[in-house]
């Protein structure tokens, strides 16, 4: 158990980046000042910076705490017993995924790495962390289709398939400002052939292993 001054230490840095997430969401990256985060968060501006010396830093780790709870988001958007068919898990995983792209805590993110473009501190700072989100994006790919363990020499198509459907997202979420059904429908059709031309043709041969579609 750890002491109550470090407990509360702990508390006070989580719901800072709680609160720095929820501005982010909510406010975007205008919105989410120090003094906002600080006030949000319930703390003095002092107690902010004790923990985060740089409103970079805040950033930094507001983004790995979003991309965690947005990994997370994915998997909640998947059904527990995966069925047998590639092309069918294929289609779940596009669509749990266009999901999250659309979260208000994505747009967010957005916002950050645009300014990252010209802030070379906060682009040095977020650098690393998104290499590590995309090996978690493929960690999840890899749960999505268990046939790669038993093939490796298929991991490079899993990672160009999966590349090219979420660099793909990014690029048409960037340009969404509202909610539109009928263009929805028609992004969502799009990344689907997307992911069966990238994912489904190196692996339409595979067996299934068992296990998959709750065999």
């Amino acid at each position: 158990m750890p002491a109550p001054q470090q407990a509360r230490a702990i508390a006070t840095r989580e719901r800072l980046l709680e609160a720095a997430a929820a501005l982010l969401a909510d406010e975007g990256l205008r919105g989410t000042t120090t003094t906002a985060v600080a006030t949000r968060a319930g703390v003095s501006q002092g107690a902010l910076f004790k923990h985060f010396p740089s409103k970079t830093s805040l950033l930094a780790s507001a983004t790995e705490a979003v991309l965690a709870e947005l990994v997370i988001a994915f998997r909640r958007g998947l059904p527990k017993d995966l069925p047998p068919s590639l092309e069918a898990r294929l289609s779940l995983g596009v669509r749990a995924l266009w999901k999250v792209f659309r979260m208000p805590a994505m747009q967010g993110l957005f916002e950050v790495y645009l300014a990252a473009r010209t802030d070379a501190e906060l682009g040095e700072a977020l650098e690393p962390l998104l290499v590590a989100h995309r090996q978690n994006i493929f960690v999840e790919a890899r749960r999505l289709v268990p046939e790669i363990a038993s093939q490796p020499e298929l991991e490079p198509a899993l990672e160009t398939g999966v590349d090219a459907v979420v660099y793909a997202m990014q690029g048409v979420a960037l340009g969404l400002f509202r909610s539109d059904s009928p263009r929805e429908r028609e992004h969502l059709a799009f990344f689907e052939r997307l992911a069966l031309q990238e994912l489904g043709a190196a692996m339409t041969d595979l067996v299934p292993p068992r296990g998959v579609g709750g065999n």
